[in-house]
């Protein structure tokens, strides 16, 4: 049997700036090599690989589509050049792979197929939202999206604040950034004036605001958050 390829976790910016200040330089070295990638969004994946100074033409790169929209059944067919012996990319459409994108399937797939996976350093809005916040660092609980629907949304929110209640543990979410400021309505409305919500905004770019206050407070300083990617979270100060 041939020998089989690896796949590099590869980690993208997660906003507008240079790929040399987010990401590791041995990093980059790895991704200006490859070809074959997988990825979220391909015109998102090419600029950032033209950031990244690939030594690479941009038209000889090879791309296979993975987002929420790819069904199970298509999974085993991104993987081939690896099973063929060639190394690929996987790279999501923010931040790392694998965390709030669909990378953790292909990754799955990789493991039952005996592939090597190798995860690389980069930012994490997540942690960086964590890490910023002064929140409980030791017990967390990351949620992702939160449901569409307004009643369902706002049930989310209480049971996350009751939950941070109960146990202390720091509450983490995110909304797609064309949603954030009807979120941000529905957390000051929904929640405790004392809760205390962290905001971390534009993370990593000239840009960035992370701030936590009471949401008493956040009542009388509304954060500008219209189409700008965010974190959030619900904790208490150490």
């Amino acid at each position: 049997m041939s020998q089989l390829g690896r796949l590099h976790l590869i980690p993208t910016l997660l906003g507008e700036t240079n790929p040399e200040k987010v990401v590791p330089e041995e990093v980059l070295e790895v991704c200006r090599d490859l070809i074959h990638f997988i990825a979220e969004n391909e015109k998102t994946a090419r600029r950032y690989l033209k950031k990244a100074k690939t030594r690479i033409p941009l038209n000889d790169f090879v791309f296979y589509p993975l987002n929420k929209r790819t069904e199970a059944m298509e999974i085993p067919a991104l993987i081939q050049p690896l099973l063929e012996g060639t190394d690929m990319g996987l790279i999501s459409e923010a931040g790392l792979a694998g965390i709030a994108d669909p990378g953790a399937a292909v990754v799955e797939l990789c493991h039952k197929k005996g592939i090597q996976v190798i995860p690389h350093t980069g930012a994490s809005s997540i942690i960086l939202a964590l890490i910023g916040s002064g929140f409980n660092g030791q017990q967390f609980t990351f949620h992702g999206y939160l449901p569409i629907d307004r009643s369902e949304r706002r049930k989310a929110i209480k049971i996350m604040e009751s939950t941070h209640k109960d146990t202390g543990y720091t509450q983490i979410f995110m909304e797609t950034p064309f949603r954030n400021e009807k979120l941000f309505e529905e957390l000051v409305q929904v929640c405790h004036p004392q809760t205390r919500l962290c905001i971390a905004r534009n993370i990593t770019t000239e840009k960035e605001l992370i701030k936590t206050l009471s949401i008493q407070d956040w009542k009388k300083k509304k954060p500008g958050l219209h189409k700008q990617p965010c974190i959030f979270a619900i904790g208490n100060l150490l």
